[in-house]
């Protein structure tokens, strides 16, 4: 038989739909491990897959204020005379306004630029927007990511961090993008994770944040008490003053476990910070 090739179609939908979609403005970027497909079908899917073990971590970042675009244009082109063809679209970069300027973030985002990952964009209706690549679940959109933003205020702006990101391929964005309807609130289930540390003093043990050393004793300290086996590592036995926000703790060198065990009995959003 002989080699035949074919071509890819070339239909041209342009009805209408019998239910158009709303595009709300963009409330949280999601990224994963690129290649990481996001499991989104519940909201407690959506919150484990942000307490993960990596690879399979999402990264949920605070709330977006703003969204911008740079580029991502048709470029054009002719040979001698002949007439102006399309060549493709030109790079493009979104710019992401976060709801504050947290300058802790801002550093995890420059230790990873450059770096692939595969984003999704949750929207105020709570609208998913990934790319449609054949499966019930949409795949993220791969792009890497650069920080910038105002370190202070101005005379003009707050202090502000922008979440930039650049599309690997702008053309593969345009043709799949797709959009599917969560069901659910997505803002209870999106959450980045904060690196703590365990510090004794002479009333017990705080729980301190790693950046910015604020005490997040009073937030988790009664959980971690009442948990103290599944969540803590060589430990027995732990209570919490709720005068002094303080934990008393039965062991030596103590650290949380993962973050899907914290999750799993009910303490979201912190890890044990790693140097």
């Amino acid at each position: 038989m002989a080699y035949i090739r074919t071509c890819p179609g070339n239909d041209l939908f342009t009805g209408k739909s019998v239910c158009d979609i709303d595009y709300s403005r963009i409330r949280f970027v999601i990224l994963t491990e690129h290649g990481v497909k996001l499991d989104y079908s519940t909201g407690e899917a959506l919150r484990t897959a942000c307490h993960a073990d990596v690879p399979e971590r999402a990264y949920g970042f605070p709330k977006v204020y703003n969204w911008e675009t740079s580029g991502g244009d048709a470029a054009t082109s002719a040979v001698g005379y002949g007439p102006t063809r399309f060549a493709g679209l030109n790079t493009r970069t979104d710019t992401f306004t976060l709801e504050h300027f947290y300058h802790w973030l801002r550093a995890q985002i420059l230790k990873n630029v450059n770096r692939v990952f595969d984003m999704y964009l949750i929207d105020k209706t709570n609208k998913i927007y990934g790319l449609n690549d054949g499966e019930d679940v949409l795949a993220g959109i791969p792009v890497t990511i650069y920080p910038s933003g105002n370190d202070h205020a101005d005379s003009s702006d707050p202090a502000s961090l922008r979440l930039n990101v650049v599309y690997e391929d702008v053309e593969d964005y345009v043709l799949n993008l797709d959009v599917q309807e969560l069901g659910y609130r997505a803002e209870p289930y999106v959450y980045g994770l904060m690196p703590v540390t365990f510090v004794s003093t002479d009333d017990g043990y705080k729980l301190i944040e790693y950046y910015g050393k604020a005490d997040a004793t009073a937030k988790y300290g009664q959980l971690i008490a009442d948990n103290a086996s599944k969540v803590l590592n060589n430990v027995t036995a732990a209570t919490y003053d709720s005068e002094t926000k303080t934990l008393t703790i039965s062991g030596d060198e103590v650290t949380l476990k993962s973050t899907a065990t914290l999750a799993e009995n009910g303490i979201y959003g912190i890890e044990q910070y790693e140097a």
